[in-house]
């Protein structure tokens, strides 16, 4: 009798795990989509935050950043950056833009992180972004970027104006 209710619990806990794994083979299935490629042109305008300051031998500026993205992205974006301008005229920044718009038929808000170097002589940039923190239609999407771009003289509101391309990867995920 012991053996034959061992056999008979044994045989419950069998059905039961191939209940659950029958139920949980019938949910949608989370999984990330194939990497997509991005690319575009983007429009900045910097206005200053506040006045630059020197410290040491840097001078540190915060801007306040606005402008629009064409291609895979389009819309508008808005943010900070912060630049460190170097004695050779080299620049190391970091900024971070909300994109406001959308990707194909998918609209919502998304957030950049960015960094690079840029050359404050040229104005040439060279930046790395990423995206993440989407919002409606944009939930769930990664992007990664290499940006280039040149600031030069200022469009009508902006302190500096600039124009650039990206390009990289896009990815769906649930």
């Amino acid at each position: 009798m012991k053996n034959r209710n061992r056999l008979i619990s044994h045989l419950r806990s069998s059905f039961c795990a191939l209940v659950i794994v029958g139920a949980l083979s019938t949910l949608p299935r989370a999984e990330a989509g194939t990497p997509q490629p991005a690319s575009g042109q983007f429009f900045p305008c910097f206005n200053y935050a506040g006045p630059p300051r020197q410290v040491g031998e840097n001078l540190i500026i915060t801007f306040n950043v606005t402008g629009t993205a064409t291609g895979t992205f389009t819309g508008s974006f808005t943010g900070t950056e912060l630049d460190v301008v170097h004695r050779d005229g080299s620049i190391n920044l970091h900024g971070s833009i909300v994109l406001t718009g959308q990707v194909d038929n998918n609209s919502g808000t998304l957030v950049f992180t960015y960094e690079g170097i840029g050359n404050a002589v040229t104005g040439h940039e060279n930046l790395h972004g990423v995206g993440t923190q989407g919002t409606g239609g944009l939930a769930g999407v990664y992007v990664n970027l290499t940006l280039e771009g040149d600031v030069g003289a200022p469009n009508p509101g902006c302190d500096l104006s600039g124009a650039g391309t990206y390009t990289g990867q896009i990815l769906f995920a649930p």
